[in-house]
């Protein structure tokens, strides 16, 4: 079974952090040179999109679909799903929380000619989006409290592209002290966390030197 990754997609990201987590066998490759253009790689991604996990019946995209097929699929691995029902709900609330309100609005100012106004809109509903999080996270070290989750996987990447992107327009977009401040710091105490945010500083500072 294989990923096609890229370093610094925190969508990619977040699949690679399961994959660690939970001591996968799984082989991480990056698409082709010409992904973006290429008819092959849009037949197993219609999207277009990274990752895309391999599997020997078929290739599987959405990076959320693709978390919780490999808690199903590998069933004996570390589970990193809640026990409790309503904790399992909040998880993937979380990640959606992450794919519907973070991600859309930073694709919006990475974009080199948005005009001023929708920049001003996208910083806004970022701003909102990142409020809503202090009501959604533990306070804890992890999303849901003592331990790993999907919440975890898919939010402390998105966090990482949040900070990148705050350097890039210049605006603080996190407020100091708060709940998901003290997150976005205390979730890379993890291994598997610090080793994608990790992956995904070296690809940036990669992307960097040849941009």
């Amino acid at each position: 079974m294989d990923l096609i990754s890229l370093p610094v997609s925190p969508f990619a990201a977040r699949v690679r952090i399961a994959i660690y987590a939970k001591g996968l066998p799984i082989d991480l490759i990056p698409p082709p040179a010409d992904w973006r253009e290429s008819r092959g790689f849009r037949d197993l991604s219609p999207t277009g999109r990274v990752p895309v996990l391999l599997d020997a019946r078929g290739p599987i995209w959405e990076s959320a679909v693709v978390l919780e097929y490999l808690e199903e699929r590998f069933p004996d691995a570390p589970s990193l799903m809640p026990v409790d029902v309503f904790d399992r709900a909040m998880a993937r609330l979380i990640v959606r929380h992450v794919d519907l309100y973070l991600m859309p609005p930073m694709v919006v100012l990475a974009e080199p000619r948005t005009d001023a106004a929708r920049s001003r809109r996208a910083v806004e509903e970022l701003v909102d989006a990142v409020t809503m999080l202090d009501g959604l996270l533990s306070g804890e070290r992890y999303a849901l409290g003592e331990r790993l989750t999907i919440a975890d996987c898919a939010l402390a990447p998105a966090l990482f592209a949040l900070q990148v992107t705050a350097e890039r327009i210049g605006m603080d977009l996190v407020e100091p002290a708060s709940v998901t401040d003290g997150y976005a710091r205390s979730s890379r105490s993890d291994p598997h966390v610090a080793r994608v945010i990790a992956e995904m500083e070296e690809g940036l500072r990669h992307l960097v030197r040849v941009g």
